[in-house]
């Protein structure tokens, strides 16, 4: 599995995928991650569920970025693209995410 250090950072053209060592299930818009990594349970708001969503099949960061853009008309594409690095760099720690 890999992980993300500053030597190999997330980009746009990085394809990522969730893991299958992990649980998840939709509670209305919001989403619940069981890690079968540590046992820990994490929650999603509206947006990273949207996320997690996305990636429960390879899609690039700039798919997922572009689908956020399209759905939340409300948000700045610099912003958008902040978050959702900063997102999956976490769950890729987590190994809830992995690269392709």
């Amino acid at each position: 599995m890999s992980t993300v250090s500053s030597k190999n950072p997330l980009t746009l053209d990085t394809t990522v995928v969730a893991s299958s060592q992990q649980v998840s299930c939709d509670v209305a818009t919001e989403a619940v991650l069981l890690s079968m990594h540590d046992g820990e349970y994490y929650g999603l708001n509206e947006v990273a569920a949207t996320i997690w969503r996305l990636v429960q099949r390879p899609r690039s960061i700039l798919e997922i970025r572009d689908a956020l853009l399209d759905e939340y008309s409300d948000i700045d594409v610099a912003e958008c693209e902040r978050a959702v690095l900063e997102f999956l760099t976490e769950m890729m720690a987590l190994q809830m995410v992995e690269r392709v």
